[in-house]
């Protein structure tokens, strides 16, 4: 991915962001969001976040290093616990979802078919859908961290043809096998 794209995107996600109501930063790690994931975001009609961010996959012995940059929505369910720990207020959202559009970059994936490959034949590798759940806990009126759990397109796909497989091989009904998790923290400005 060239920092011409990046940069596009990030102009694309400000000019939004000036129509939202609250504007955010974003920090994660993991759920398929990469070691570091760092987005900006904004909230439109109280409970929906729409964000755009760059993250990076360290290399690994079982993959080259990586970069991304992601589109991301999320409904934030504005039910919530309210509790109270030594004269500091609190609340729990138990339930939030999101998916995003990731885009990859390194050198065995792809946005355009590679000519060696017959046309169709592969779905572009670079382009992937997550589906995600958040658990967030609000420590103030503008800070936020959150629990992740993520599922990949192709993780689901596979999942719904043979889920026999995952629950033989996998735990809590072979979602194990198909989930991913991480944590974040997301301030509003």
């Amino acid at each position: 991915m060239t920092i011409q794209r990046i940069a596009i995107l990030l102009l694309l996600t400000f000019g939004q962001v000036q129509g939202a109501n609250a504007v955010f930063m974003d920090l994660q790690s993991g759920s398929l969001m990469g070691m570091v994931h760092a987005s900006v975001g904004g909230t439109f009609a109280d409970n929906h976040h729409v964000s755009a961010g760059v993250g990076y996959v360290p290399k690994l012995d079982n993959h080259e290093e990586m970069s991304m940059v992601s589109l991301r929505y999320r409904y934030q369910n504005p039910y919530q616990f309210n509790f109270s720990v030594k004269d500091r207020d609190f609340g729990i959202s138990p339930v939030n979802f999101g998916m995003a559009v990731l885009v990859g970059s390194h050198k065995d994936l792809f946005v355009e078919l590679p000519d060696k490959y017959p046309s169709g034949y592969y779905n572009p590798t670079a382009i992937r859908l997550i589906f995600n759940y958040q658990s967030i806990l609000h420590l103030s009126e503008k800070t936020e961290v959150y629990f992740d759990i993520s599922v990949l397109d192709v993780g689901l796909i596979s999942y719904v043809r043979e889920p026999e497989f995952f629950m033989d091989n996998y735990d809590y009904l072979g979602l194990e096998g198909v989930t991913n998790w991480g944590f974040g923290m997301r301030h509003q400005f």
